[in-house]
């Protein structure tokens, strides 16, 4: 009879300590869940951020015709955000094998390279055709990156919306990419370096 009982006590605890234990990990999984996809909604603001923001000041340089210091670092600072936070969750995509890595962080860090060395210039400048150009291509790209931002809400990183905003702007890039002729959108300064 003892033994009986004692069976059955194993048989309870065991069942016990399983049950205690997928809650636990239920509940520290909903929890870095939910951190993460915190972490995720404070990007996608700072991304969208960093794209009005261009916006704003690709317009203001172009009505103008005058890059500022302030500007180019502004610009700077806001391209490398869009590159940083699309290589970061590429980086992880890439890692949970839902996309492959895309051209659009490659473009923006261009894009940041670009106004650093604008950066190093002069105070002030006045627009050339060909700094014109590349500011208007810049400003281009940036519209196609800020329409797919405006059409998309980011639920949770439980569920794919993040995933198709990275194919969106990947996509956005290609289009770019593919109307202009162009394998990146560096070509544009290169080539004005070169014929110099």
């Amino acid at each position: 009879m003892l033994k009986k009982n004692y069976i059955q006590i194993l048989l309870v605890l065991t069942i016990m300590i399983l049950v205690v234990t997928n809650i636990s990990q239920y509940k520290a999984k909903e929890l870095y869940k939910s951190a993460l996809t915190n972490q995720l909604n404070t990007d996608i603001t700072e991304l969208r951020s960093a794209l009005s923001s261009n916006d704003l000041a690709y317009e203001e340089i172009l009505q103008s015709d005058k890059l500022s210091k302030d500007q180019s670092n502004y610009l700077m600072e806001n391209n490398d955000e869009i590159r940083k936070t699309v290589d970061n969750y590429s980086t992880l995509a890439v890692q949970l094998g839902e996309a492959q890595y895309t051209e659009t962080q490659q473009n923006a860090l261009k894009l940041t390279q670009y106004f650093k060395g604008l950066n190093d210039d002069n105070e002030e400048q006045i627009l050339d055709s060909n700094t014109k150009n590349v500011i208007e291509k810049a400003q281009q790209l940036n519209n196609k990156w800020s329409t797919t931002m405006a059409n998309t809400q980011i639920k949770s990183i439980a569920n794919d919306s993040w995933i198709e905003l990275l194919m969106n702007l990947e996509n956005d890039t290609q289009t770019f990419l593919t109307e202009n002729k162009v394998k990146s959108i560096e070509e544009y300064w290169l080539e004005r370096r070169e014929i110099q």
